[in-house]
């Protein structure tokens, strides 16, 4: 080939490649000296093969592939008159344009809900704030979220049952934790190089599709330790049956009930209906209503069940009003060797509640430095509140609330 006639084919390509640009390809200044590299290794009379070193060098994504061919072969049939296909790449970029407007109009609406939204919770917070009779608060919400606010202790019959519905209808999640084992997965976590060669024997284009393997997850193990003695009382029934709900979704749950003794119920949560699984364990547990010794109890935990229910990063939730008659030295020793052994301990505790409460019982301010989470749960919201702190087990945020 002589010289004219190759500068004009180099000529040619610099063209094209802006061409392609124009129509939305990424195609920079490398890319178009690697196609003019190309063409002087290639037979040029065979115009099959000058398309594909042309697609290879310019194309980086194989979605383009089809529009890339209509292009060509528009561009190619007289490189010298371009102007024959300015029509193309005004459609190009009315389609574009049309997509940007319909884009923008999608996010004004979004913007417009966003705006009502904020207001009409501007306008209820600005009606409860200017109330000053009480009785107002029940016509601002609904039955449904006074039963949510109000507490455990104060429900009547009716309410715990209601309560209880709700309870049973609410969606409950939990983190997961990733593993060390691979899957196939879409994450570049790791090149599946078996499956990319399986999967590109006989490719259908002309890119190799990578196969990926990711982490495996696995929902985090949950341990429930749940105080039974007698200031409980108010609270007991209703958190038996979160648990057994929560069972129900997470079979990774192990649940003992403690006060003066500690007791295994993990297998009566395996019942189909609840009032069974409470008969039974209404049956086998001695203790209620008694006393609560937590350090005797943490040490039968540590000495008899810790090694079986501990693995896999396991977190412990402690159910109780740190009201304790045990021996406090112990109860020291043995919260310390359980947040050493669990991956977090969350403390549950309905007297955090009250506005004025204070932890100042000498149980309380024995086990809190060990505590990662502080939480009240004495009404359907703090069970909410759990729920979403159990959903975000793997975000080591820590969670201290006093009302």
């Amino acid at each position: 080939m002589n010289t004219v006639v190759q500068s004009q084919l180099h000529d040619a390509i610099t063209v094209f490649g802006r061409f392609l640009r124009q129509a939305g390809y990424s195609v920079g200044t490398g890319e178009i000296m690697t196609a003019i590299a190309a063409s002087s290794k290639i037979d040029l009379l065979n115009r099959e093969d000058f398309r594909h070193a042309l697609k290879a060098c310019l194309i980086t994504d194989h979605k383009f592939i089809p529009l890339f061919d209509q292009l060509f072969d528009l561009y190619w049939r007289n490189p010298d008159r371009i102007e024959n296909v300015s029509d193309i790449l005004r459609k190009l970029y009315e389609s574009r344009l049309s997509q940007a407007e319909l884009q923008s109009m999608k996010d004004q609406i979004k913007e417009l809900y966003h705006k009502r939204l904020e207001s009409l919770k501007e306008r209820e917070k600005n009606a409860k704030e200017d109330s000053e009779d009480k009785t107002l608060d029940v016509f601002l919400y609904s039955p449904e979220e006074i039963l949510r606010e109000k507490r455990f202790d104060a429900y009547t019959a009716e309410e715990l049952e209601e309560a209880k519905k709700f309870i049973s209808r609410w969606k409950w999640e939990f983190g997961e934790r990733k593993l060390r084992r691979l899957h196939a997965g879409r994450t570049p976590h790791r090149l599946d190089i078996r499956g990319t060669i399986r999967k590109n024997i006989f490719p259908a284009q002309d890119f190799i599709e990578l196969q990926w393997k990711e982490r495996k997850t696995k929902v985090r193990p949950l341990v429930v330790l749940t105080d039974i003695s007698g200031s409980m009382d108010h609270y007991t029934r209703i958190l038996l049956h979160f648990i057994f709900t929560i069972h129900s979704v997470n079979k990774h749950i192990e649940a003992f009930t403690f006060g003066t003794r500690l007791t295994r119920i993990t297998h009566y949560l395996r019942q189909k209906n609840i009032n069974d699984a409470l008969d039974l364990t209404n049956d086998s547990v001695k203790d209620w209503s008694g006393g609560t010794k937590i350090g005797e109890t943490l040490e039968a935990f540590n000495r008899t069940w810790a090694r079986r229910v501990l693995n896999g990063g396991a977190v412990v939730l402690i159910i109780s009003d740190g009201w304790d008659t045990g021996n406090i030295e112990l109860l020291k020793k043995e919260s310390e060797r359980l947040h050493r052994s669990c991956h977090r301990l969350i403390w549950l505790n309905p007297n955090l509640g009250y506005k004025d409460y204070e932890p100042l019982t000498q149980g309380v301010q024995t086990i809190l430095p060990n505590v990662d989470d502080f939480l009240p749960i004495h009404n359907l919201n703090s069970l909410i509140e759990l729920g979403r702190v159990l959903k975000q087990l793997d975000k080591r945020q820590t969670f201290r609330a006093m009302a």
